[in-house]
């Protein structure tokens, strides 16, 4: 046995002590003696089964090199290989890995969706299909597993969601606190959303529309609700969105999303609107 399998496999050893439940379907005690040399190659190819042999590779690259989880890594390229060979490789059943719950429901419109969607989106179905399975490596895991569950499930969704096409939507709305310009970690993160979706629709213009609720005078308002708009525009160029791709407006108290009587806090009025148009 070469002495690199010999460390291999002491590492592996550890690395299951570590790490709860740590056995994937398909893994196996043999393959471990080939897995090195064959993550030292490039795998993968054209079409979704060409684009899954990538990412299943990529799959055991981490679980191998980065968790230290050279039996783990066996069931990824054991998926790996069979999608190159032109195998139909499915994503594994949340049943297959003792997992229940909110993943046992969903696994039906998983299998669904990817199927409908591999031909037109390969390679975002792929990925999808490899993080769904990274994610029930995860749930199996915890707690203490590794990779981290939420960090897992944040990946798939992320690949689901360009798998089925779905796209972002047109209109955004950013909230304040009670006479305040300033932006809340929420508000940063919408904007953010912003800005992905900026760059995926390839929008052209952007309207920008500051509002108040009902407390104070109308005139004191209306400036509070051309504050706000800029300070989200401000906030969008700062993430490299175009000054001249936006038109900036308040309204004051005029367009009360939740009608109240005057002088009345009402925080889902104290917003700013952000449209994108092509």
């Amino acid at each position: 046995m070469k002495t690199a399998t010999k460390l291999m496999l002491a590492v592996s050893a550890v690395a299951l002590a570590a790490c709860t439940k740590p056995d994937l379907p398909g893994s196996n005690l043999g393959g471990t003696f080939t897995a090195e040399r064959f993550l030292e190659q490039d795998h993968g190819g054209s079409g979704f089964n060409g684009a899954l042999a990538k990412e299943y590779t990529e799959l055991a690259r981490r679980s191998a090199n980065k968790d230290q989880r050279w039996y783990n890594a066996t069931a990824y390229i054991a998926k790996a290989e069979a999608a190159e060979a032109g195998a139909d490789v499915g994503p594994w059943s949340p049943e297959s890995l003792g997992v229940s719950g909110e993943a046992a429901n969903e696994y039906d419109a998983v299998v669904a969706a990817i199927l409908a969607n591999r031909g037109e989106r390969p390679e975002a179905c792929a990925r999808a299909q490899a993080m769904w399975d990274q994610y029930l490596e995860a749930l199996r895991g915890q707690p203490g597993g590794c990779p981290d569950p939420e960090d897992a499930r944040a990946l798939f969704d992320e690949a689901m969601l360009a798998c089925t096409g779905v796209s972002y939507g047109n209109s955004f709305v950013v909230y304040f606190g009670f006479n305040r310009t300033n932006l809340t970690d929420t508000a940063r993160a919408t904007l953010d959303e912003v800005v992905e979706a900026v760059q995926a629709l390839s929008t052209q213009a952007l309207s920008v529309v500051g509002h108040t609720d009902t407390v104070g005078s109308y005139e004191y308002n209306q400036g509070l609700s051309e504050r706000r708009a800029r300070r989200v525009a401000d906030a969008l160029v700062e993430r490299g969105v175009p000054r001249g791709a936006m038109t900036l407006a308040g309204r004051g108290e005029r367009e009360l999303a939740v009608p109240t009587p005057d002088n009345t806090r009402e925080p889902l009025n104290r917003r700013v609107e952000i449209t994108l148009s092509q």
